[in-house]
């Protein structure tokens, strides 16, 4: 029998780092699926964060995983919030109650992305994030 690797869940390890965290005076809340009402609008307090993970590389070693954050905030709040959350969480050596994370490092930086909104700007980054067996 094989045994298999269990690596730290990447989405848990960034809900961790940034939900609740203040950022620009606001605190971001983390979700993994968009909030909406009964006619599809997207529901606050913002600004709003949707971590999502997409695949990436296994070593012998370690994990790196592509994640992405989209961040939702009234105007050029949306990619002022996803910048200081970026600085935030680029780092080495990051411990969190999801698991130990090696590094986390920026693979797209952060930028303003059209979104069918009159009040509500969406900002996206993608990360790698570094992370070894438990």
């Amino acid at each position: 029998m094989i045994d298999a690797l269990v690596f730290p869940d990447t989405r848990e390890v960034l809900f961790d780092l940034i939900d609740g965290a203040q950022h620009l005076g606001k605190p971001v809340r983390v979700v993994y699926q968009l909030p909406a009402d009964s006619y599809g609008a997207l529901k606050g307090p913002f600004p709003l964060a949707l971590v999502y993970s997409g695949g990436g590389t296994r070593g012998f070693v370690d994990q790196v995983d592509r994640a992405t954050i989209e961040l939702y905030a009234p105007g050029q709040q949306a990619v002022s919030t996803l910048v200081s959350i970026s600085a935030s969480i680029i780092g080495t050596d990051i411990d969190t109650p999801s698991g130990f994370i090696d590094s986390i490092e920026a693979d797209i930086t952060s930028a303003d992305v059209p979104y069918q909104s009159d009040t509500l700007n969406k900002a996206v980054a993608t990360f790698l994030v570094t992370s070894r067996p438990i």
